[in-house]
C-alpha cells in the first residue's frame, strides 16, 4: 500500500462519517479504499479470532444476508469471525468496512481475502490511530468505538465472557445501538458471553436466518429497540 493511497478524515471535513461524530469523540481517521461505503446503511458483526467452526458458518452467512439487503458490513479484520463476515459480504456483492486495531500503515490485504477485494469498488479499511501506531491490546478494544459508530446496530456471533467481542457489545449498549446475538442450541466454550447478553436481556436473540432478516429491516428502518434500552443494569 502506497502511503499516497491512505486519505486524511478530519472531524471538521464534510464527508466525516456523521454516524461515527455523534457516537464519540469525533478523531482524526486514516483510510484507505472505497471512502463511498462509509455513506451506506451499514452493520456490524463481531466474534472471537479462535471462532467454533459453526460461529464461522454463522459469520459468513450473517455478512452475505447483510450484503443482500444493501448493508455494509462493518467489522474488525481480525481472522475468525471478523473476516469470515468481511468474506460474506463481498462474495455476495456487498462491501465491508475493516477497522484496523493499528495505524493504516501496518494494513495489508489478508491472503484469504485477496481475490475478492477491490479497493477501489467494495472495501474500506479505515484506522482511528496514528498511522505508524502497532498493534497493542487497548487499540483493540478502543477500535470497538468506531465499530459500533459506524453501524446501525450489532451482531455478536460468538463471544467469551472477556474479551475484545464482549467489550464490544458493551459499547453498543454505551452507544445505546440495537444489539443482537446468537443464541446457540448448545452451550460451549467460547459463548459465555452470548449466554451473558440474552440471560439479562441486553441483546436479542438471533436463533435462524430469518432472525438476521428481521434484523436488518430493524436497523434499516430505526424501529429496533436500543441495546441501551434493554441494558438497564448499565445505567
Amino acid at each position: 500500500m502506497a502511503m499516497s493511497d491512505v486519505v486524511t478524515i478530519h472531524p471538521s471535513d464534510a464527508d466525516y462519517p456523521e454516524r461515527a461524530r455523534s457516537a464519540m469523540k469525533p478523531l482524526t481517521l486514516y483510510a484507505v479504499g472505497s471512502l463511498d461505503l462509509l455513506e451506506r446503511d451499514a452493520i456490524g458483526i463481531c466474534g472471537s479470532r479462535d471462532a467454533s467452526p459453526e460461529a464461522l458458518r454463522y459469520a459468513f452467512d450473517f455478512g452475505r444476508e447483510a450484503a443482500r439487503r444493501g448493508f455494509v458490513v462493518v467489522s474488525g479484520y481480525a481472522k475468525g469471525v471478523d473476516r469470515q463476515a468481511h468474506r460474506g459480504a463481498m462474495e455476495a456483492g456487498g462491501g465491508t468496512i475493516a477497522v484496523l486495531p493499528e495505524g493504516i500503515d501496518g494494513f495489508r490485504v489478508a491472503r484469504e481475502l485477496r481475490p475478492l477485494v477491490d479497493m477501489e469498488g467494495n472495501f474500506l479499511a479505515v484506522s482511528m490511530f496514528e498511522p505508524a501506531a502497532s498493534w497493542q491490546a487497548w487499540r483493540a478494544m478502543e477500535r470497538n468505538k468506531l465499530i459500533v459508530g459506524l453501524s446501525q446496530g450489532l451482531f455478536v456471533v460468538e463471544a467469551d465472557e472477556r474479551g475484545g467481542t464482549i467489550n464490544a457489545a458493551m459499547e453498543c449498549a454505551r452507544q445505546r445501538k440495537p444489539l443482537w446475538a446468537v443464541a446457540y442450541s448448545t452451550s460451549g466454550f467460547g459463548r459465555e458471553g452470548n449466554n451473558l447478553l440474552l440471560r439479562q436481556e441486553m441483546a436479542v436473540p438471533l436463533k435462524r436466518l430469518s432472525d438476521v432478516r428481521d434484523a436488518l429491516e430493524q436497523a434499516a428502518s430505526g424501529a429496533a429497540q436500543s441495546a441501551g434500552q434493554m441494558a438497564m443494569a448499565l445505567g
